[in-house]
């Protein structure tokens, strides 16, 4: 998924899914809590599209 000429993210890549939930995690979103919580995706793409370019975070 991705932006045209922007950042992307292959969510079958290692790591991917993981740089996502921890782009939502830093934006406040808690796995642990009950109930729907609703987030702009796209921001989040774009933070862990920046994530995973630059190498940081843990792989999984």
């Amino acid at each position: 998924m991705g932006y045209v000429g922007g950042a992307s993210l292959n969510l079958h890549e290692p790591g991917a899914v993981r740089a996502l939930l921890d782009a939502a995690s830093d934006r406040g979103w808690r796995p642990e809590g009950r109930g729907p919580v609703e987030m702009d995706g796209w921001p989040l793409l774009e933070a862990a599209a920046a994530a995973r370019a630059g190498g940081g975070g843990p792989e999984g």
